[in-house]
């Protein structure tokens, strides 16, 4: 099972990955399925830019599966994950490391 390198703190950028970021709906709103954003940025892969973006909002499952193929095609080294609260990581999405942070 993949063990993801993950962050709670909205300033911290990892520039050698592919980030799945996930949010809880606002405050006040009925709960619904969270969703997440992929988003990289600009990278030099072979001697091509890859011009930094993001995409989504996807499910869970499918922003894990295009930040892994994003990751192979474009040679960055990892997925990493900014979530906003930990408690809303479910297990079969892989596990998170033990510590916060991306280093």
């Amino acid at each position: 099972m993949t063990v993801y390198q993950w962050t709670t703190d909205d300033d911290e950028v990892a520039f050698d990955a592919i980030t799945v970021g996930i949010g809880a709906p606002p405050r006040g709103f009925d709960p619904v399925e969270l969703t997440a954003s992929v988003y990289w940025p600009d990278w030099i892969t072979q001697g091509d830019k890859v011009r930094g973006s993001m995409e989504g909002p996807y499910s869970i499952d499918d922003a894990l599966r295009r930040a892994e193929s994003l990751r192979t095609i474009w040679a960055f080294k990892r997925v990493v994950i900014a979530i906003e609260e930990r408690e809303l990581w479910q297990p079969e999405w892989g596990e998170l490391a033990e510590f916060e942070g991306f280093d």
